[in-house]
């Protein structure tokens, strides 16, 4: 049998060390569940070792405790010990890390020891997000602790061409790509529901303006709400919806009662609402790809984002969404007035739905377990 055949057909042990995974509501446990998912349906047998509750075959839950300021993800403890012991035991083709938080740095100390091939998801830039709370000179002690983990892994994998250029820049060696694909059999045009759009007040045809994600500082929910409230001059009966939770809600929703707060919503009830929607405004500054703007794409959307991640990745500006330049406010707010034109609507969501067409998950999986197969490989 030759090597590139042994390569297809044989199947891999895999072992996923994460602090979030479903259902926990955030884009990186989705993602993972997805690719999770689909390697088993290629027929490789993947363990999940997680922090938080258990809730399908192939979990190990450890014990953890809130991250303060992110209290519905979890923090694993470190386990070197019982890592090294269990690997030692049943040992994995390939270990994939996918947080460098005190669980991912006890997993990638024993597969170390172990001589296990280790690949590392980088998600989150924490020193952009500590940026937003003011405390740079923390973001850069974890930027440098970020930096020295993924260096002593096989492989970095991150969810678009942005983030891999700005942590190449950054120093880092070792860094390749990974998208993000959408369930366009979830999140498609077909669940559009008037009752929905009676349910939070829309009248009519006027628009419905989506804001869907963590709602948070970093998230920069602020500016989205002012470009609904720059829109509401010109169409003041549309309508603002923000899906989601975090901790500043309460003051928003206190600083603005003209816009309804769903809280977090799933499955069904998520693809419902992005399809009942008409524009999706997504400000975020800190995101290393962003998957609430590819699935408001596949909802067709006329979506607004900034020029980096995945709508600097997916997006045309003027073709399937509008975007403008990184951090520039003044023209984010001018963009989404452009919103109201329903010609530029209908052009943006056909270009919209036929990029998202193109973003299948099981051609994701498949460059992931090429990855895999790559660090194994004995030279």
């Amino acid at each position: 049998m030759t090597r590139d055949l042994m390569m297809r057909e044989e199947c891999l042990h895999i072992e996923v060390v994460t602090d979030t995974y479903a259902p926990d509501v955030n884009g990186v446990a989705f993602s993972l569940h997805r690719l999770c998912s689909g390697l088993r349906e290629l027929g490789h047998e993947v363990e999940v070792i997680r922090s938080g509750r258990a809730c399908g075959p192939g979990e190990t839950t450890v014990f953890s405790w809130p991250l303060p300021g992110y209290w519905e993800i979890k923090v694993g403890a470190p386990l070197p010990g019982e890592l090294f012991r269990r690997w030692r035991k049943k040992r994995p083709d390939v270990v994939y890390v996918a947080i460098e938080t005190p669980l991912g740095f006890s997993a990638a100390g024993a597969a170390i020891r172990l001589g296990i091939p280790l690949v590392g998801g980088f998600h989150t830039n924490f020193r952009e997000y500590l940026q937003k709370y003011g405390v740079d000179w923390v973001g850069r002690q974890v930027w440098l602790y970020q930096k020295w983990f993924h260096e002593r892994l096989h492989r970095t994998l991150v969810p678009s061409p942005d983030a891999r250029d700005k942590l190449v820049a950054s120093g880092f060696t070792k860094v390749a790509v990974l998208g993000r694909g959408v369930d366009t059999r979830l999140f498609n045009p077909g669940k559009r529901s008037e009752e929905f759009r009676r349910k939070f007040g829309a009248q009519g045809a006027l628009p419905i303006a989506l804001v869907v994600g963590r709602v948070s500082t970093e998230k920069n929910i602020g500016l989205a709400l002012r470009a609904f409230t720059r829109m509401r001059e010109t169409c003041p009966d549309m309508v603002c919806i923000v899906v989601g939770d975090g901790p500043a809600r309460a003051r928003l929703e206190r600083d603005h009662p003209e816009v309804r707060f769903s809280g977090y919503l799933l499955g069904e009830e998520l693809a419902t609402c992005y399809a009942s929607a008409d524009i999706m405004l997504f400000p975020s500054e800190t995101e290393t790809f962003g998957n609430v703007l590819i699935e408001g794409m596949a909802s067709g959307l006329a979506t607004l984002g900034y020029d980096y991640a995945a709508a600097g990745w997916h997006g045309t500006d003027g073709g399937n969404l509008l975007k403008v330049e990184k951090g520039d406010e003044t023209a984010f707010l001018a963009a989404a007035e452009r919103l109201l034109d329903p010609d530029l609507r209908a052009k943006l969501s056909a270009g919209a739905l036929e990029t998202a067409g193109t973003l299948g998950w099981p051609g994701i999986v498949s460059q992931l377990e090429t990855v895999f197969r790559e660090v194994t490989l004995k030279p």
